[in-house]
């Protein structure tokens, strides 16, 4: 008896309905996205079991290392009345207005300067020196310059990083890290503004290993501008 052949069907599958799928989430995932900012410094936070989020707008982030350099990230809700470059704009233009009152060294920027300051994430440099640190962006490599400066690695030593906290006690003046945040509580926007006076929008992201004289310090200076209010970013602790 012959062997009965058994007919070959095609093994092809049409992917495109996959592929089509595939797009699709890839574009939400694009447009849903948070990405986030380079910071000057890397640090890992300390553990607690506090499982509340962090809000991703209307919020001002102060950077500590464990040397105690300090940064500043301002974010917006975004809106169309008060987009972030405008705001940002402002509050460079109200630090120095407050700084010169209190400065015989007065400061002031330009138009060009302002619009670099505007699509700054994260900043951090003297008040004297924020002119010279805005003018790289219009240089060649000036994104790489800003972030060496910010980050320490500029191979110029007056180039000095973050912001000044400390202080005399013989010296009435406030801080520079509380002028910029007398400036960020004056802001134009109303949602940001009441975040930062509840609380909830001035956060303090630290180094678990910083020491607890330089954390101390920060939250002095914000107290001595009676800002009481403020959250301590934390990793959510691993269940032994």
């Amino acid at each position: 008896m012959g062997r009965v052949k058994i007919a070959k069907k095609s093994t092809f599958i049409d992917m495109t309905a996959m592929s089509d799928v595939t797009v699709l989430l890839l574009t939400f995932f694009m447009l849903t996205s948070t990405f986030l900012q380079k910071e000057p410094t890397t640090v890992i936070t300390p553990a607690s079991v506090s499982e509340e989020k962090v809000q991703e707008t209307n919020f001002v982030q102060v950077l500590v290392s464990p040397q105690g350099k300090v940064w500043l990230t301002m974010n917006n809700d975004t809106s169309a009345a008060y987009g972030n470059d405008a705001m940002r704009q402002a509050l460079l233009q109200r630090a120095g207005e407050i700084y010169n009152e209190t400065h015989k060294d007065k400061v002031s920027f330009t138009k060009q300067q302002k619009e670099a300051f505007a699509k700054l994430g994260t900043f951090g440099v003297p008040m004297a020196q924020m002119g010279e640190f805005l003018d790289l962006a219009s240089k060649q490599e000036g994104q790489t310059l800003m972030d060496n400066w910010l980050s320490g690695e500029d191979e110029n030593p007056a180039h000095k990083t973050g912001i000044p906290i400390s202080w005399n006690q013989d010296d009435t003046r406030p801080t520079e890290f509380q002028i910029w945040m007398k400036a960020m509580r004056q802001t134009e926007n109303s949602t940001l503004a009441d975040k930062i006076k509840d609380g909830t929008g001035v956060a303090i992201k630290a180094d678990q290993n910083t020491a607890f004289d330089i954390i101390h310090m920060v939250m002095d200076n914000l107290q001595s501008i009676k800002m009481n209010k403020f959250t301590l970013l934390t990793a959510l602790k691993v269940q032994e």
